[in-house]
């Protein structure tokens, strides 16, 4: 079996693991996805997406001689939903359900499973009060960096 960069195989996943699953390709050929490559979303643990035996398409990445691993991606099959959030959510407001609180902010989630942070220091924070995980708060997406996938919200009642 031939490999190249980007070509696309079916296989059965055989494995999986806390960081990755392995899919059997045809002849019998194991190549890993790593939880890096296995969605868009963010994803706990790798059988939130797959199961074992489930048919899969996955595009090849690459071959690690020394490791003998064969480097494979399901991730790289399916749209970049932070792309449609970029494109169509700066400056819009929603209700999020806070995911994470931190010393930096809040975590919420937002449209297209994307998670924006609330930080902890400056106008924006200013009457959010104590907030638990899995509560809501109503955002204003006020920052989107495409390359560095992030986001930032503020109050929605808030303007900066």
């Amino acid at each position: 079996m031939e490999f190249k960069s980007g070509q696309v195989f079916r296989g059965v996943v055989s494995r999986i693991d806390d960081a990755s699953l392995t899919v059997t390709l045809e002849g019998g050929v194991c190549g890993r996805v790593s939880a890096a490559n296995l969605s868009w979303r963010r994803v706990d643990h790798p059988s939130q997406v797959v199961s074992i035996g489930e048919e899969v398409s996955v595009v090849f990445l690459s071959f690690d001689p020394d490791r003998k691993n064969i480097s494979l991606s399901m991730k790289d099959l399916t749209s970049d939903p932070f792309i449609e959030f970029a494109r169509t959510q700066l400056g819009e407001s929603c209700i999020g359900k806070v995911t994470n609180v931190t010393p930096i902010g809040i975590f919420v989630s937002l449209s297209f499973g994307i998670e924006g942070l609330l930080p902890s220091t400056g106008p924006s924070n200013a009457g959010i009060g104590h907030v638990e995980i899995g509560s809501e708060v109503g955002v204003k997406v006020e920052y989107i960096n495409l390359q560095l996938r992030q986001v930032r919200v503020s109050l929605a009642d808030h303007t900066n």
